[in-house]
């Protein structure tokens, strides 16, 4: 038996972002267009090559389905930020990673923090363009 024909495929649906509000210590629905770069911060050209790279600029597939990692299923979304290491850190914040604008807006925060370490195994393609 191949290994593709056993495992389903997986896919996600981008959900509303109902997180805790941590600092006003009460419940809130946080939308992610309100947290978006296109709310007013413009997204470097860097990123755009990132992108390009993790996920051919696509947020979504063609079934209308949030992009998954071709080698980690934990990678989701136009940056592929792995659920593994970043998804607390999103919701802590009220980032909705299965939403476009909440990747992004995602995204933009760990390169303003970290630069462009969170996709350094992808450095091969996106230094190139």
């Amino acid at each position: 038996m191949s290994l593709a024909l056993s495992f389903p495929e997986v896919g996600y649906e981008a959900g509303p972002a109902y997180v805790p509000d941590v600092y006003l210590e009460r419940n809130a629905t946080i939308s992610a267009n309100a947290l978006a770069p296109s709310a007013g911060l413009e997204v470097p050209g860097i990123m755009r090559k990132i992108a390009a790279c993790e996920s051919n600029d696509r947020h979504f597939d063609e079934g209308g389905k949030v992009v998954i990692g071709k080698y980690d299923i934990h990678d989701i979304g136009r940056y592929q930020i792995n659920l593994r290491y970043w998804e607390d850190k999103a919701k802590k914040l009220g980032y909705d990673l299965y939403s476009e604008d909440g990747n992004e807006a995602f995204a933009m925060y760990l390169y303003g923090k970290y630069g462009t370490e969170p996709w350094s195994r992808s450095r091969w393609c996106w230094s190139r363009l």
